[in-house]
C-alpha cells in the first residue's frame, strides 16, 4: 500500500509503501502518531466500466476497518487510472507511492487545502 503525505497548503509528497500484513495497522497507527496525521484519503479504484469489481470491494472493507481502528476522517478519491499514469510516464519502482501521490493531490486540489 502506497503513502503519501501533505502539510496544510503544500503539496503532497511520496511517503512509503507498506506490505498488506497482519501489522499494517499497527504501522499505521505509528505513522499516524509520528506525522501527526489528521485525515485519511483513500483511492477507490472504480473500474473503466464504472461496475463494481473485487478491488473496490476489498477496498471498502479496508476503509470500514480503518474507520474502526482510528478516530480520524475518511475520505475517498477515484484513483482510476492512477498507475496507468505514472507507468507512463515510466516510473516502475514504488508505483504504489507515487500513485497516492496522486491520489493525495487529487484531493488537496478538490479542497484547496
Amino acid at each position: 500500500m502506497g503513502l503519501a503525505l501533505a502539510e496544510l497548503g503544500s503539496m503532497a509528497i511520496p511517503y512509503k509503501i507498506l506490505d498488506n500484513s497482519a501489522d499494517l495497522f499497527s504501522e499505521l497507527e505509528k505513522i499516524i502518531r509520528q506525522e501527526n496525521i489528521s485525515l485519511i484519503v483513500v483511492g477507490l479504484p472504480h473500474s473503466l466500466s464504472g461496475k463494481n469489481n473485487d478491488r473496490l470491494e476489498i477496498t471498502k472493507n479496508f476503509i470500514s476497518d480503518l474507520k474502526k481502528h482510528f478516530s480520524l476522517e475518511v475520505v475517498t478519491v477515484d484513483e482510476q487510472m492512477t498507475s496507468v499514469l505514472y507507468e507512463k510516464q515510466g516510473v516502475k519502482k514504488d508505483l504504489d507511492k507515487y500513485s497516492a501521490t496522486a491520489i493525495l493531490e487529487t484531493y488537496l486540489a478538490k479542497h484547496s487545502l
